[in-house]
């Protein structure tokens, strides 16, 4: 009899334990895989008019092939039910015409790498739904190359590359799903300004 309530008690023990490893809000591993539309490299003039080389070769920029927007991949580790550390990479470009006077004399590309710790608070958590916000902050390698036509007359190409601040200020987004989910996130910065992707933790 003793035998049996003891084999019973560590049966259930056993299960309450994997029922409670199976609750996402015990997976403290958690990686994702979004496109963010128009990420800061892409709204703001400062980081493109680092590099212009229009201005002293009496040209102009003419924005021809769109924006490619933000890949993003993050890894962050939860040590506990809402508080999530981490980092996030993105990568972004931008390529460009050089015009002078109406005829093409060139090519501009612009990439940025961008590397940042970050800071994710779920706040609210019910059934499938989860609302969070998020900060990050680090760096962007930025990389830039200028390409002219007429080599008679403009020989060099003109490469260059500069690290600057980067961040990501989110304070709202929203998953649905729990192991794995679908999420929408709204901010500013490195990872666009709409966010939209894929997260699986384990």
């Amino acid at each position: 009899m003793k035998k049996g309530l003891l084999l019973l008690a560590a049966m259930l023990c056993c299960l309450s334990y994997q029922a409670k490893a199976q609750d996402w809000t015990d997976l403290q591993h958690e990686v994702s895989l979004s496109y963010g539309g128009l990420p800061v490299a892409d709204l703001l003039s400062y980081y493109e008019d680092y590099f212009n080389p229009a201005p002293s070769t009496g040209a102009d920029l003419f924005d021809d092939k769109g924006k490619f927007g933000s890949l993003n991949i993050s890894y962050l580790f939860y040590p506990d039910d809402n508080l999530g550390f981490g980092v996030v990479y993105s990568y972004t470009n931008s390529d460009k015409r050089i015009v002078r006077d109406t005829r093409l004399v060139g090519d501009f590309y612009n990439s940025f790498h961008s590397i940042c710790p970050s800071v994710k608070y779920n706040w609210y958590n019910y059934n499938f739904i989860t609302l969070y916000s998020r900060i990050n902050a680090g760096v962007a390698i930025a990389t830039t190359k200028a390409t002219y036509i007429n080599t008679e007359s403009r020989p060099e190409e003109k490469t260059a590359t500069k690290a600057f601040f980067m961040y990501q200020v989110s304070p709202i987004g929203i998953e649905v799903g729990r192991q794995i989910a679908g999420f929408v996130e709204a901010g500013f910065g490195h990872m666009g300004t709409v966010i939209a992707g894929l997260r699986y933790r384990m």
